[in-house]
């Protein structure tokens, strides 16, 4: 039974544990909501039990047969929902990233698209994982131009600060690459020839896969294949986000920062430290358009669909020589 912490209390124990346990929340969702996908209720069940008898454990006993003290170790869930589990994994991940990657000037770029597209990735998940090829193949296409074998470090992120669907992808790159005689020569990226490539192999794709798309349940009112390119084209037009930050002398900055998203729960624990079970809570988020931190207030029961529609859906890929 879960019951609701001390208002005193300054500190709430595994408080996204309580986030979905309090008043029978998520069982409640699991019970009346058909929507949900496996991969959610699964992964969730796991994290519930994470250092419970349910998921089983081992017992350890004392070398001397003469002392009776033993101590039971349950086991742990490994799940990427859990944020106990979540913070051992980024930690380990981060190392071992540091350790592969090769130590040389980095950029980071950030690929985003048109708001009016999200919904279609959000109801066609099959290709979330082809944003992540589109962006890596951009960068492979300009080193190849100049005969060059570069290193690319990407992660798909399904949101925003506010925790709302937002798909874009973070990529790390090397400012240079080997050429065929096995010397570096640096490498500068156009940010013009790169963002109209990349918005225009996006728009190309969701025209490709006209035949697979579930259109029917986004707000993009396309009867059939002419409505879609009209309304792809219109967005083809428009200017596309790609951000170029600053370069850096090493990826750690980034792997450090990625981590958090892509081993841990898309909202830090501590953030929702102060949560007694009422019925709206609020979290602070830092807001890129105007520079402030603000406030985001939301059921409890709409802040865990937020988190599970993205806990599930990473993408990581690393390519380098």
């Amino acid at each position: 039974m879960v019951t609701r912490p001390s208002v005193n209390s300054p500190y709430q124990p595994r408080p996204i544990h309580f986030l979905f346990e309090y008043n029978k929340a998520w069982q409640r969702m699991v019970e009346t909501e058909a929507n949900l996908r496996d991969i959610e209720i699964t992964e969730v069940a796991k994290m519930l039990a994470c250092g419970k008898p349910a998921l089983g454990g081992k017992t350890l006993h004392c070398e001397n047969d003469d002392c009776l003290h033993t101590k039971t170790i349950w086991f742990t869930c490994s799940s990427r929902a859990c944020s106990r589990c979540g913070k051992k994994a980024t930690d380990n991940w981060i190392v071992q990233q540091v350790e592969r990657l090769p130590n040389c000037p980095w950029m980071h770029m950030t690929f985003t698209m048109p708001d009016v597209f999200w919904p279609l990735f959000l109801h066609n998940r099959q290709l979330l994982d082809k944003l992540s090829q589109l962006a890596v193949d951009n960068l492979l296409y300009a080193a190849k131009q100049q005969g060059l074998e570069i290193g690319i470090f990407c992660a798909l992120h399904t949101f925003g600060r506010r925790l709302t669907w937002h798909p874009h992808v973070h990529v790390s790159v090397t400012l240079g690459g080997m050429n065929g005689h096995g010397d570096w020569k640096a490498l500068a990226y156009c940010h013009g020839k790169i963002e109209k490539r990349w918005r225009h192999r996006l728009c190309d794709l969701l025209l490709s896969e006209y035949g697979t798309l579930n259109i029917e349940d986004t707000e993009s009112h396309c009867r059939d294949f002419d409505e879609l390119r009209r309304f792809v084209n219109r967005q083809r037009q428009r200017f596309w986000h790609v951000h170029f930050a600053k370069k850096t002398q090493h990826p750690k900055a980034t792997i450090n920062y990625l981590g958090r998203y892509i081993k841990r729960p898309p909202i830090a624990g501590a953030k929702l430290a102060h949560y007694r079970g009422e019925a709206n809570l609020s979290f602070r988020y830092l807001d890129h358009h105007t520079g402030k931190y603000e406030t985001e207030e939301v059921s409890q029961l709409e802040l865990i669909r937020r988190l599970i529609q993205h806990r599930f859906c990473r993408k990581i890929i690393l390519k380098y020589k």
